[in-house]
């Protein structure tokens, strides 16, 4: 963001506005994202940032916002500075190692909800579990509701299991979702009684696709899967019979383009699902969710 060479304090307002202008030509997003970065430093919310609009701040604040907007204007997401993501209006401290929270994810909440409605108690099992935003956010919704909830978060990763872990606790649900490190199943006893609901969030993304700048700053292994993006989705859908009770349900979350890659996939499961597609119904169909119920 271009320094000004005037020693006189700028306004909130005046901050805000120079960092939207230094962000125009790399985010779709620019006025929010100066917002964001300018309300974190501050420790304000937006709707302050307006109302102190005209309030002077030092020239050292201001040029720590201006590092803050070059690493964003470099393509390093705003999580990733901020080191918090809302999701389902609850905050996830993230960090690099650990993939971003994505609002679109929120469908999986939205049909989980759809499928507890009138259950007393449920057990799922997130594949993936990454920050912990989709587990924690469903225990804290179904635990609101009256609902007797626990989950079982995995991933390979350990730095995105102690992530989920503070998560967990911040949001105080460390007693209803245990964390594993394990691939997908793999980790999981055979003992364990049939869960409910699965939730996955798998890697989707073609190794040949582009992609934003901002993806290069995310964990590789939780955005690219070979066979054009499915092979991580396919493994956990014909894999996940053994572990889903009778009338239970997977919310697979597959990304974009996809539709047509899938059907050899799902015409393989139709005999002990039904399958529905979820989320973007356009012809270019930018985002996707698989959601199974086994017969």
């Amino acid at each position: 963001m271009e320094k000004r060479s005037s020693s006189s304090e700028a306004t909130i307002g005046e901050l805000s506005r120079r960092g939207t202008v230094a962000l125009e030509g790399t985010s779709a997003s620019a006025r929010l994202d100066s917002e964001v970065l300018l309300g974190h430093l501050l420790a304000k919310s937006r709707t302050q940032l307006l109302v102190y609009c005209d309030e002077k701040v030092s020239d050292e604040v201001a040029s720590r916002f201006g590092e803050l907007v070059e690493r964003r204007r470099l393509g390093e997401p705003i999580a990733h500075i901020t080191g918090e993501r809302e999701f389902w209006g609850l905050s996830f401290r993230v960090v690099p190692g650990v993939l971003v929270p994505r609002p679109e994810s929120e469908l999986l909440i939205e049909e989980a909800l759809v499928f507890a409605a009138g259950q007393k108690r449920l057990r799922f099992l997130d594949l993936g579990v990454g920050s912990g935003c989709l587990s924690i956010a469903l225990i804290t919704e179904l635990t609101r509701r009256g609902v007797d909830v626990e989950g079982v978060g995995i991933d390979l990763s350990p730095e995105a299991l102690a992530v989920a872990a503070r998560n967990a606790e911040l949001h105080g649900v460390v007693d209803r979702l245990k964390l594993a490190q394990s691939d997908w199943f793999g980790g999981i006893d055979n003992q364990t009684p049939p869960f409910d609901l699965i939730i996955a969030n798998p890697p989707y993304i073609d190794p040949n696709e582009s992609v934003p700048v901002e993806l290069s700053f995310e964990p590789r292994g939780a955005l690219f899967a070979e066979e054009r993006g499915l092979k991580d989705a396919r493994l956990i859908l014909e894999q996940s019979g053994e572990w889903l009770r009778r009338d239970g349900m997977i919310l697979c979350e597959v990304g974009a383009g996809k539709r047509q890659l899938l059907k050899p996939i799902l015409r393989n499961l139709e005999a002990r699902y039904h399958i529905s597609l979820l989320g973007d119904d356009s012809p270019h169909d930018r985002f996707t969710v698989l959601r199974l119920i086994r017969r």
